[in-house]
């Protein structure tokens, strides 16, 4: 891997997150064969209220290739005892190779009006290699 950074977010701020509103994330990787895990993020406020989310997830790649599937997200419970905003990070693909250089899209929707969503979220976190370009 080249000098960047090993993670990397990419965020979309939503004023609704329901299916009449789609969140769209632009990630930009720097260079091809980039390997690493992908993460889907949710920057919450006081009135969300959820235990899981079922979304849709669609890939657009700079080849012009695209695929969609549904993802249920298992939020994490928390116990807070005031209204400040949270970071909540969900695993989601493993080994991912995002093979080309270039802009990646992914929409985010889910399935049902969510209450309390401000941000939508990829985090990137790439391999690291040595010197001599070994994981």
């Amino acid at each position: 891997m080249g000098c960047t950074a090993p993670e990397e977010a990419f965020v979309s701020d939503v004023t609704a997150f329901d299916p009449d509103h789609t969140a769209i994330v632009k990630l930009k990787n720097r260079e091809a064969a980039a390997r690493g895990e992908l993460k889907l993020f949710l920057r919450t406020n006081d009135r969300f209220r959820e235990d899981s989310l079922t979304v849709r997830i669609g890939t657009f790649t700079p080849d012009s290739l695209h695929t969609e599937e549904l993802h249920r997200l298992i939020l994490p419970a928390t116990r807070r005892i005031n209204a400040l905003k949270r970071v909540v990070e969900i695993p989601y693909r493993r080994a991912v190779e995002l093979p080309h250089a270039g802009n990646y899209y992914f929409t985010i929707t889910p399935t049902r009006p969510t209450e309390g969503v401000e941000a939508v979220g990829i985090l990137f976190r790439t391999e690291q290699t040595d010197h001599y370009g070994k994981r």
